[in-house]
């Protein structure tokens, strides 16, 4: 894990406090989730740039507030999938913010503070009077409370770096399924083909060699995502197919943030309609009661609530299931649901490696299947 701290140059204070916690955190390697800590700094908006351009930053933490330059760096960072960490060191407090408030904080909150702070990833404050501003203010509900070893003696320089360790760590567990490159996707599934067939004869030379290279933080991460989006079945079900065993990970017991619980979306919405059960009919045949599955998955879609864990579920249903193949096109038609299904193939393979032979209609890939996926891989988005 590699930070990078930005703060104002003539801030004496602040760059103090980043030595200082820089200096405790660099023997705690082993209480990273990658077993990794780096710190890096920087005070001019060119250095910091180049920090991320050039070498993997994987959190940009914005030491105080009100720099016109702080827009800039952000968004450098979100180009580079660099999460962001905001300490205000109290300057967002009522009494500086009103201080010369029409002229000078008011049209920086307008043009990015307030920007900054709503799309951190964590609020760090110092202490509770500054998490009680930072409440008040209503800009961001994920607010850590790690008080500063030099002004007071109610914690150690350790103890600080721990906590804000810990705090780096629920950033970089919240929403991995976006830390995850390409490979590594392709690998997450390979491993629901795996889980969902559980029979290795099914997976392809490829497939297994993409399982076979990832490493540890990402099978960290893989590992994470499935439970939050409750796959993990499925996922320990491929580990059991493959011979792999990774049950050092307990998902259950690392921290991170989550979407809102009345978030209309998703495992996290109070009325998603479940997914009806896929029954034969008296000729053993499953097209009707598939129909009214895939019709209630268009509704989920619909409402911007279709989830991985509805994607999974199809992928054991399609792989089990036997239709009257015209009876069943004739009736997706009628229904309309004839291209939504097309898109759904697609997912189907995208995300599960579905095999067209196991495919209702030929996949498609366009403006629908596009923003289905983006709808799967944001559900556990918290910004």
């Amino acid at each position: 894990m590699r930070i990078l701290h930005y703060y104002t140059a003539s801030d004496k204070m602040s760059k103090d406090y980043i030595d200082i916690l820089s200096g405790a955190m660099t023997p705690l390697n082993y209480l990273s989730g990658d077993n990794s800590i780096e710190n890096v700094s920087a005070s001019s908006l060119h250095d910091a740039l180049k920090l991320i351009k050039n070498s993997h930053v994987d959190i940009l933490h914005f030491h105080g507030c009100w720099r016109d330059s702080d827009l800039i760096l952000e968004r450098k960072a979100k180009q580079n999938n660099v999460r962001i960490v905001v300490s205000p060191h109290g300057q967002l407090e009522p009494w500086i913010i009103k201080q010369d408030y029409w002229k000078n904080h008011l049209p920086r909150i307008i043009a990015y503070q307030k920007k900054i702070l709503r799309d951190a990833f964590s609020i760090v404050v110092m202490g509770k009077m500054e998490e009680t501003c930072m409440k008040r203010l209503d800009w961001n509900p994920r607010i850590e409370v790690v008080k500063n070893s030099m002004i007071t003696d109610t914690i150690t320089e350790k103890e600080m770096a721990i906590k804000m360790l810990n705090t780096y760590n629920k950033v970089m567990d919240s929403h991995t399924f976006a830390l995850l490159n390409d490979e590594e996707r392709i690998a997450f599934a390979a491993l629901i083909k795996a889980g969902v067939t559980r029979e290795e004869k099914w997976l392809t030379d490829d497939e297994k060699a993409s399982i076979s290279s990832l490493s540890p933080l990402a099978w960290r991460r893989i590992k994470i995502y499935a439970y939050h989006t409750s796959i993990a079945d499925t996922i320990l079900d491929a580990e059991d197919t493959i011979g792999y065993n990774h049950t050092d990970i307990k998902p259950d017991a690392i921290p991170c943030y989550l979407p809102k619980a009345d978030k209309p979306k998703g495992l996290f919405s109070k009325d998603v309609k479940p997914l009806p059960a896929v029954i034969a009919d008296d000729k053993g045949y499953h097209t009707d009661s598939l129909c009214k599955f895939i019709n209630v998955l268009q509704k989920h879609a619909a409402n911007g609530q279709l989830v991985l864990k509805d994607i999974v579920e199809t992928a054991y249903q399609m792989r089990r299931v036997l239709v009257d193949e015209t009876a069943l096109v004739e009736e997706m038609k009628l229904k309309g649901l004839d291209k939504f299904v097309m898109s759904l193939m697609q997912i189907m393979s995208d995300y599960t490696c579905m095999e067209e032979g196991f495919m209702l209609t030929p996949p498609k890939d366009n403006a629908r299947t596009r923003k289905l996926a983006s709808m799967i891989d944001n559900e556990l988005q918290i910004i």
